[in-house]
């Protein structure tokens, strides 16, 4: 699932049967065959979350069933709280909320380099990182002064510092962050030159557009070449899972993304002629 992983240290079996029940299987998964560390080029990292949950104890007032599962070298959060993910960007003062997406499709985006300005929103980060290397595994950088206090956000004014104190900082000083809006992918997530998943990923609009007018809608690959979805991330959306075959999974946004996509998984499929009057999943 990671791409590329440097191991920093295991997670301690109690720490992850006290939180399985609070994640998707697949992060469990990755907990006992990974650990905690860097993924990738060291931007995003996969922390322990039994620390993080007593490091950032009093500092962010996240629900008690938040588990914290990534961290960033400018201080961002991930956490997963009722099937859905938070993006905390403290930097901002903002919680972008991540919906219509699976885990397996959260780490696919962590990686996916069109992603790192477009949702993320990481930059200055490469000119830092280039000045003073990648941050230690609980470091990251931070604006001084502050943003929230009139700093400049430019890589001249990003200080190396501890990332939970850092974030303890922020919260001190410039309050909670608040929800700020759904997070936003760059569109371009299925190449022009996939061909197949393009086909399918027009299946999924059409089938779409006959359940709502003007939809922006995101289209993803699914992992293991199970073809792609097509997401109408809004209060009350859906999203339409599309396999190589064309056959189709309706699931309403109520349903988890990883329920839904070990349902189309398992073959559950909705039969196409049900969406011109409101499609049930399964």
């Amino acid at each position: 699932m990671f791409s590329e992983f440097h191991p920093v240290a295991p997670i301690a079996d109690e720490t992850i049967s006290r939180y399985a029940a609070q994640v998707p299987a697949d992060a469990v998964q990755l907990w006992r065959s990974h650990g905690a560390g860097f993924v990738g080029d060291g931007y995003f990292r996969f922390v322990d979350p039994a620390r993080a949950a007593t490091m950032l104890a009093g500092v962010f007032g996240l629900p008690d069933s938040a588990t914290v599962l990534f961290t960033t070298g400018l201080g961002d959060v991930i956490c997963h709280v009722n099937g859905l993910y938070l993006m905390v960007k403290s930097r901002f003062g903002s919680i972008d909320v991540v919906q219509g997406q699976s885990f397996a499709s959260l780490v696919a985006l962590l990686q996916d380099t069109a992603q790192r300005e477009a949702a993320w929103e990481w930059q200055p980060y490469p000119a830092a990182r280039d000045r003073d290397g990648v941050p230690g595994f609980e470091q990251c950088f931070g604006y001084a002064p502050l943003l929230a206090l009139g700093g400049s956000p430019d890589a001249s004014h990003l200080q190396l510092g501890g990332l939970y104190e850092h974030l303890a900082v922020i919260a001190q000083l410039a309050g909670q962050p608040q929800v700020r809006r759904p997070l936003q992918f760059a569109t371009a997530q299925v190449p022009p030159a996939a061909g197949l998943n393009e086909r399918l990923a027009q299946i999924g609009r059409e089938l779409m557009a006959q359940l709502t007018e003007n939809a922006a809608l995101n289209v993803m690959p699914l992992p293991d070449g199970l073809g792609v979805r097509v997401v109408h991330a809004v209060r009350g959306g859906a999203t339409i899972y599309v396999a190589p075959d064309e056959s189709v999974l309706f699931a309403a946004s109520a349903v988890s993304p990883d329920v839904a996509l070990e349902a189309f998984r398992a073959g559950n499929r909705t039969p196409k002629e049900k969406f011109r009057r409101g499609p049930a999943a399964g």
